[in-house]
């Protein structure tokens, strides 16, 4: 380990203690601890991966994610670029720190959970390379957006293609051709190596984990190395280029010009609503949630049903329509409610609101364009 990578490990290890993360992991340990404990089940040794895995998704991505946005706040990653450090140092720091955080809290889980009964050099092995391949997966994402707003919807995404395994090890989703398929997949040979940990598994196995789990790690780095020179090395070489050079204007709409005495406050408006939208990633991704959920409640649901009863003797057919009729009556209008609460923001915050105080639009009309819009395209969602 050389000097620069030392060094750094010591700033993350403060920054990251500075901004709560250990505690956070603590009381996440905590409350996993005590929910495997309150499972009507003995041996939990089982379900034991999989909660480790949704700690590393914590510990990996979104801490990840969490520091490199904290970092782009203060303007320290766009700094170390003039310094002797380089990126592969950079990210092997991040990655280090976080793969001992969650080394530490997992293996306290599983001692907690299932004493000594698990292999905990594959439990180790396990952990380690989860969180490497969930911190550069996170590094990727994360690297092209600026603001915790545009970034936690698109990582929902990130996160669901990341976890498709996780299906079949409840037994949705089971057959050859599927499981065949999943060995391509980069989380499977993490889930080989804590499977093999608590239940007994063939060398292949255990060969097949380290080798096609390190392969992926490194995939991932050499992605994340690239995705650091291209967003932050190349964007700050960029900015600077740009300062010598006069922007041109912004395309700017006129709320008290003609478009708003002739065509009322429904096509003056929109068009506003519409750019504000266009230009916004988190209310471009709020848009197609209701769908995706839509979807998920059609074609998802029912097998995690039939899963349940499998799994838990617990029969939940009966609380399919209720689920429905919740994501109809609640969720589609939770979300246009919430959108059209963010375009107010936006526009309080751009002084659009003041400016329409000086225009031909009277309130009512504003009020009724507000109280209608959210309305119809809740109504037009949920058909």
């Amino acid at each position: 380990m050389n000097a620069r990578i030392q060094a750094t490990l010591w700033c993350d290890v403060r920054l990251q203690a500075r901004n709560g993360f250990y505690y956070a992991s603590a009381v996440m340990a905590v409350i996993t601890i005590i929910v495997l404990r309150l499972l009507p089940v003995q041996d939990l040794s089982w379900l034991l991966p999989v909660m480790i895995v949704n700690n590393l998704i914590v510990n990996g991505f979104f801490f990840m994610s969490g520091l490199v946005l904290l970092e782009k706040a203060e303007g320290t990653i766009e700094a170390q670029i003039v310094t002797p450090l380089r990126g592969s140092e950079y990210l092997a720091a991040k990655v280090g720190t976080l793969a001992l955080l969650s080394l530490v809290e997992n293996l306290a889980i599983g001692v907690a959970v299932a004493g000594f009964a698990f292999r905990p050099d594959l439990l180790a092995a396990g952990i380690v390379l989860g969180t490497a391949l969930y911190a550069l997966a996170g590094f990727v994402v994360v690297a092209r957006y600026d603001a915790l707003n545009t970034f936690l919807l698109p990582a929902v995404g990130y996160m669901l293609l990341l976890g498709l395994p996780l299906l079949t090890w409840f037994g949705i989703g089971q057959g050859t051709f599927v499981e065949t398929a999943l060995l391509l997949h980069p989380l499977q040979p993490v889930l080989a190596l804590l499977g093999a940990a608590v239940e007994p598994a063939t060398p292949a196995t255990i060969a097949y984990g380290l080798v096609a789990g390190t392969a992926w790690v490194a995939l991932f780095a050499w992605w994340a190395a690239r995705s650091f020179r291209r967003f932050v090395v190349d964007k700050v070489t960029a900015a600077d280029l740009q300062r010598q050079v006069i922007a041109p204007p912004r395309l700017r709409l006129d709320v008290n010009g003609p478009l708003v005495r002739r065509l009322g406050a429904l096509r003056s408006l929109g068009p506003i609503d519409a750019h504000s939208i266009g230009r916004d990633a988190m209310l471009r991704w709020m848009i197609f949630i209701p769908f995706v959920m839509a979807l998920a409640v059609r074609w998802v649901l029912p097998l995690l049903v039939d899963a349940a009863q499998g799994w838990l003797g617990i029969d939940l057919a009966a609380y399919y329509p209720p689920l429905m009729g919740y994501m109809v009556l609640l969720i589609v209008p939770y979300f246009w409610g919430a959108i059209i609460g963010f375009l107010l923001l936006d526009q309080r915050d751009e002084q659009t609101l003041t400016a329409l105080q000086v225009t031909p639009l009277p309130l009512r009309g504003y009020l009724v364009y507000r109280l209608t819009v959210p309305a119809l395209a809740a109504t037009l969602t949920t058909l």
